[in-house]
Formats: structure tokens, sequence, C-alpha cells
């Protein structure tokens, strides 16, 4: 099968489950209006790229790898792209991510958080949850760049934490953007979010709500 039958597969996949969860649909037309289903098309085209694992060129200010720091970002673009492009280049990354399964929920979440678990940190990157904080902590503390995702019912909602974990650390907060241009990935250190989503914004995942 080639790339681009396999992506499209994945798109008419995509496109179904848009027009099945309801909610879900509605939710992001209320966001993004008349451009939903392109939103969605875009999104697509994101993950398959995510799924495949391909790397990133790395621009921007790039000396703050050189030290521990948190980079910050939305659910934008490729963004999970991002800790594994790094990490193969060779520094000791580290991301936070929420768990779908709670207790007494179903096989169906728990399995999720282990496929996720998997991919993930099939590269070597750690991967945390919100109840490591001290392990986080340690982390950044050892000189690890750590990953997180601040948006959630609002493009900042947990960016104040993001700001109070740089103060207790001691490290500097750096936003980055992992996005697709001209065929290719690039990964974007210390760059203007808001600019970038303004000048893509059917990148952005607006159908996300927060965990």
């Amino acid at each position: 099968m080639t790339q681009v039958t396999a992506e499209g597969l994945f798109l008419v996949l995509l496109c179904c489950l848009y027009w099945a969860c309801r909610d879900r649909r509605r939710h992001l037309q209320s966001r993004i209006g008349r451009q939903a289903f392109r939103n969605t098309y875009e999104v697509g085209r994101n993950i398959f790229f995510m799924l495949r694992k391909n790397r990133l060129r790395l621009t921007g200010d790039t000396s703050v790898l050189n030290r521990g720091c948190i980079l910050y970002s939305f659910h934008f673009g490729v963004w999970e792209s991002m800790p594994c492009t790094l990490k193969r280049l060779g520094y000791k990354v580290g991301i936070i991510v929420n768990r779908y399964y709670k207790p007494g929920g179903s096989i169906l979440a728990r399995l999720c958080d282990y496929l996720l678990l998997r991919w993930r940190s099939a590269a070597g990157v750690k991967v945390f949850y919100a109840e490591n904080t001290l392990g986080i902590v340690r982390f950044l503390k050892s000189g690890g760049i750590f990953g997180m995702l601040v948006d959630g019912n609002t493009l900042h909602q947990k960016e104040g934490k993001a700001r109070k974990l740089a103060t207790i650390c001691r490290v500097p907060l750096v936003p980055f953007a992992a996005y697709r241009s001209k065929g290719q990935g690039i990964l974007e250190i210390g760059c203007d979010l808001a600019s970038i989503i303004g000048a893509k914004p059917l990148d952005y995942l607006w159908a996300y709500r927060s965990r």
C-alpha cells in the first residue's frame, strides 16, 4: 500500500468518525463554523504524519535546549512529533500526558492508555502523568527538556500551571510549534504561537476539549 493510499483511507475513516460523533461535531462547529469539515481534513493529515513518526527540521532559538527547560504549545500541527525529534538529536526529553482510563472505566480506555504509552515512549521519551509531580520536578532539575500542551477549553487554559512549574524549577518556559510546511515537518523553538495559529488556523485541533 502506498503512502498516498494509506493516507486517503485514514482520512476517510476520520471523516466517518467526524459524522458519527455528533456531540464532538457540534462542539467543533461552534468553534470554527463552516470550516469544520476542512479543519477535520487538515487535522487528519497531521495525525497521519505523526503516526508515521516523520522527523522535523529544527529551527528557531535552539540554544535553550542545551539546559533544562519547559517547552509548551497547543494541540496544533504535528505536536506529537516534537519529543521523538529532539530525542533522536540526543536531548533528554520528557512529556506530560492525560490518562483516558479511570477506576471503573472501560477496557477500551485502558487499552488506549497502554498503546499510547508504548507509542510515545518507543524512542526513549520519558512519559509522565499529572500525579508524577515529584518525578517531573526531578527531571527538570536534572537538565531535562519537558514538553506540555497548555490549551484546553481555551488556548491558554493551563499556561498558568506551566509558568508555576517553571518558577519552582527555575527553568525557562519556551513556546514551540510543530507543523507541516511544503511537504516537510518543522519544529520551531521560541516562536510566536499566536501568529503561527493565525496563519494556519485549520491546523489547530478545534474539536479538543479539556479533560
